[in-house]
């Protein structure tokens, strides 16, 4: 291996948070529509079982929309936060709004806190209008 190479090495394995033993958010998987409750899931990494205990996950505040440069969606007013755990048993941050999602591209931040850090995690969702045979399916 040549030797410039360690050092490239050695940076990308300790900005990766489950290498680095760093509790980190991976990606955000969204599984409701346009003018529906918000409900995903954000995978978590690198997290020992005690920072899954202590984890605690919020919308981040305005301030912090603020100095991001991003619009604090109202609905995201309601959202809430719970750990738990996928099919294959890895540990997911689960996120539900009680309000609808009426734009179609909404910026999340998600301030997470746990024993011995605190994380500032931004997403871009981009939410499509759900197909018309499951908004058909759900009109009495």
């Amino acid at each position: 291996m040549p030797r410039g190479l360690y050092p490239s090495l050695l940076i990308l394995a300790l900005s990766l948070p489950g290498a680095a033993g760093a509790l980190g958010l991976g990606d955000i998987r969204v599984d409701s529509a346009l003018n529906e409750p918000l409900s995903a899931q954000i995978e978590i990494v690198g997290a020992t079982d005690e920072e899954l205990i202590a984890l605690r996950a919020a919308v981040a505040s305005r301030e912090t929309f603020q100095r991001y440069g991003a619009e604090r969606a109202a609905f995201l007013s309601t959202a809430s936060f719970k750990v738990t755990r996928g099919a294959n048993g890895h540990a997911l941050l689960t996120v539900r709004s009680e309000q609808a999602v009426t734009d179609p591209l909404v910026t999340l931040l998600v301030d997470l806190n746990w024993g011995r850090g605190e994380l500032i995690k931004e997403y871009s969702l981009l939410l499509d209008p759900a197909p018309p045979e499951a908004a058909a399916a759900r009109v009495p």
